[in-house]
């Protein structure tokens, strides 16, 4: 009974409790994608405002313990040298961590994102082949136009430098294709609740940015800007200066606005973020429970809420992607318990700082040698000449004293001389835990003597590089390319024309290409597709070698058992392993056969029977009989 009494208790709940706001008023506007940022009461928009800020707050005090790493990161990878330094040790930096980092970037790339069309398609039914061939060239003709493959080295170096690459996939309506936009890890604040590679429960994430005024005014997503034209003069510092806008700054480094910067602060009188014609934006992608906003009715309503400088709602509309917040998250070593991914640089750093520290105490050591401390009698010599001699001068000495008495020269012993071996050691175990090897890096290995082991090894590493690459292609490219298939068959409302390769064009659109172009529509762009997730390895191994399938042919040749297989087919493979992936342009057609061979034909013929150990007319002969070769009378 007591049980029952517990749990029979009357509860009274409010139809408000849980409410961040009332937007009942604008349900219907809301649901009909329109822009509501400047139907909003003060306090309405206050609410709005004050929860972006909470949003941006929960993760900053989270992320915010990886900005530091994240410096080291930027300085391990930049060979940084503070613009200040004045001492020569200062100026010695490791520069073999760029190295390794470059070569695994180097691999990504090419496993990633070396295949033309860039980006291969399945149609997931029979009448989605077609599909799928044309949204191919499609996604490939846009990323050439906007850089895409600059997008994507950028995002697996964030991914390489900081294990977090935030990266978002927009529609541009003017251009009307898909654009990629690299974020700064600093300036991303994504739900510090989801474990990492859960994005989809996201209830937010948030993008800062710091833009002129001009820029936001021409991107035609704020019209209120358009409506009040005094917001462009409006200066009023923050009410509570975000904590998350402080963002962290090193000159010299290309981070050329810092609006926490105090001298900037006294200098603008209080204009905080308002620095020339720069404005900070908070854009908030984040989906609301419906009861949340006062629209009971539905259960989850996704929006997209933009912010100006900590105080104006400019944006607040239905996310215009769905249910989806467009944004990828790149990483390198995922792991499904964190909150965060893990870097390459932070296996890196701890080696690289050592190695940094090996090289200039060496330094030290040299320079202490060549600069020995002298001990010197004054009464004996003279001790301004020491002081300020040259290769010429002359060292004075006392009345009675010789040369050479009163000095004492102290010697400095080489402390250091196994510190290069040990920076070696260091290095080596930066190839290790990267599988960057020196054969990966185009470097001489003095160890492996014989192309074969180099294969070898070069494989072995590729293997645990392809691992890297089949998860960046499956939690990172496929999303991403998920994105901008559904935004090409949403927003593309004009027909397109692609110009097409024939010598990689598919047999499915053979019939729409005319003069090296495919013509189509919308409807053309319609049906069901998926990305096609990518091995991940490098034509390396060695089913990709062409060297290989050479050996085997030879092998089966020597053995005999070139009887027991079809050679044709193992020397198509062969040659597809050597770059050259369609071999039907160059196939004798049934035409051809029956005419048989042309005059060029006969001669290359004869040419090549010239050695034979038979009599060349008895083997022409031979070969007459058997249609490979035709009197040149009749050919002609």
């Amino acid at each position: 009974m007591a049980d029952e009494k517990l749990y029979s208790a009357d509860y009274a709940f409010s139809p408000t409790d849980g409410q961040i706001v009332d937007l009942s008023r604008l349900a219907e506007k809301l649901t009909s994608y329109e822009d509501i940022s400047d139907d909003l009461t003060e306090d309405e928009e206050r609410r709005i405002v004050d929860y972006v800020k909470s949003c941006v707050d929960m993760s900053y005090h989270k992320i915010k313990k990886r900005y530091d790493h994240w410096q080291e990161a930027d300085r391990a990878h930049d060979v940084y040298v503070p613009p200040d330094a004045t001492q020569f040790r200062e100026k010695a930096v490791i520069a073999d961590t760029r190295a390794v980092a470059d070569t695994v970037l180097t691999y990504l790339m090419a496993a990633l994102g070396g295949r033309n069309p860039m980006f291969q398609l399945e149609g997931l039914n029979r009448s989605s082949r077609k599909v799928s061939s044309i949204l191919e060239r499609v996604l490939h003709s846009q990323m050439r136009r906007t850089a895409g493959e600059a997008k994507i080295a950028q995002m697996l170096l964030d991914s390489i430098r900081y294990g977090f690459a935030p990266t978002k996939i927009v529609w541009d309506a003017g251009q009307n294709q898909n654009r990629i936009v690299n974020f700064d890890p600093r300036r991303c604040f994504p739900d510090p609740r989801v474990s990492w590679g859960e994005w989809e429960q996201w209830q937010y994430v948030v993008f800062t940015d710091y833009v002129s005024y001009n820029t936001l005014a021409s991107s035609k997503l704020y019209p209120k800007l358009q409506k009040h034209p005094s917001l462009r003069h409006k200066i009023a510092p923050p009410r509570n200066s975000w904590d998350a806008h402080r963002w962290h700054k090193e000159e010299g480094r290309g981070l050329n606005i810092d609006p926490a910067a105090p001298n900037q602060r006294e200098r603008m009188d209080h204009a905080y973020f308002t620095l020339g014609d720069a404005r900070v934006t908070d854009e908030c992608w984040v989906r609301f429970a419906g009861h949340e906003i006062g629209i009971p009715g539905i259960d989850q309503v996704w929006m997209v809420v933009t912010i100006l400088d900590e105080n104006v709602c400019i944006r607040m509309q239905l996310n215009p992607y769905g249910r989806q917040f467009p944004v990828v998250m790149g990483g390198l070593y995922n792991d499904s318990h964190k909150t965060w991914g893990q870097s390459l640089y932070d296996l890196m750093l701890p080696m690289h700082d050592i190695a940094t520290w090996l090289l200039r105490s060496r330094i030290d050591n040299v320079q202490a040698a060549l600069n020995n401390l002298i001990f010197v009698d004054p009464t004996q010599v003279m001790v301004p000449d020491l002081i300020d001699r040259n290769p010429w001068g002359v060292v004075r000495t006392m009345p009675g004293s010789k040369p050479g008495d009163g000095v004492f020269i102290a010697q400095v012993p080489d402390v250091t001389r196994g510190h290069w071996n040990d920076i070696t050691a260091m290095s080596d175990l930066k190839q290790r835990v990267s599988s960057a090897s020196d054969a990966q890096q185009g470097m001489p290995t003095p160890d492996v003597r014989t192309a074969t082991e180099i294969q070898r090894l070069t494989q072995l590493g590729s293997q645990r590089l392809g691992v890297l690459s089949r998860v960046i292609s499956a939690t990172t490219i496929r999303p991403m390319v998920r994105m901008m298939v559904s935004n090409i068959q949403d927003a593309v409302e004009i027909d397109g024309s692609i110009k097409i390769d024939p010598d990689k064009m598919p047999s499915q659109l053979a019939d729409m290409v005319e003069d090296g172009y495919i013509d189509f529509n919308q409807n053309d762009l319609q049906g069901k597709v998926d990305y096609l997730v990518i091995d991940g390895t490098l034509p390396v191994e060695p089913t990709r070698n062409a060297e290989t399938w050479m050996n085997m042919l030879q092998i089966m040749s020597q053995t005999g058992l070139n009887m027991e297989y079809k050679m044709g087919k193992i020397a198509e493979e062969a040659i597809r392993a050597l770059g050259i992936s369609d071999l039907d342009q160059f196939r004798i057609s049934e035409e051809e056969r029956q005419q048989g061979a042309t005059p060029s034909q006969q001669l290359a013929m004869m040419e090549k029977m010239r050695g034979a150990s038979v009599q060349p007319n008895e083997q022409i002969q031979d070969e007459v009989s058997k249609g490979n070769l035709v009197p040149m009378r009749e050919a002609g």
